[in-house]
């Protein structure tokens, strides 16, 4: 079972690769309260589920979506990150605040 997490870990990493995400803060089968970061979006074994969520200010955790098949979890995990950067891209856009500091939306106002 480990080798087919790093497996499905390395697939997860090539897709966020190709889409650019890799600046975002996020987690891959690292365990529950390994590496947590403020606004880190996370992907979790839990026994026989798939968890997919992303944690909050002081690393409390959102909503947390279960699944059965790990891809999925991966479609999950995969539009918080495309969330993530259109809402940030967004709150800059309009002078707020954004979550954290990221390449991905930091200077979209000059774009």
């Amino acid at each position: 079972m480990i080798n087919d997490l790093m497996e499905y870990k390395k697939v997860l990493e090539d897709d966020i690769k190709i889409l650019g995400y890799n600046n975002l803060r996020y987690s891959i089968f690292e365990g529950a309260e390994k590496n947590r970061e403020e606004y880190q979006i996370r992907i979790e074994k839990n026994n026989d589920k798939y968890e997919v969520y992303m944690t909050a200010d002081r690393a409390s955790v959102q909503g947390k979506y279960e699944f059965g098949d790990i891809f999925d979890a991966f479609d999950q995990f995969l539009n918080i990150m495309q969330y993530t950067v259109l809402s940030n891209r967004k709150r800059v856009m309009r002078g707020e605040t954004p979550e954290y500091h990221c390449s991905l939306w930091d200077d979209v106002r000059d774009n």
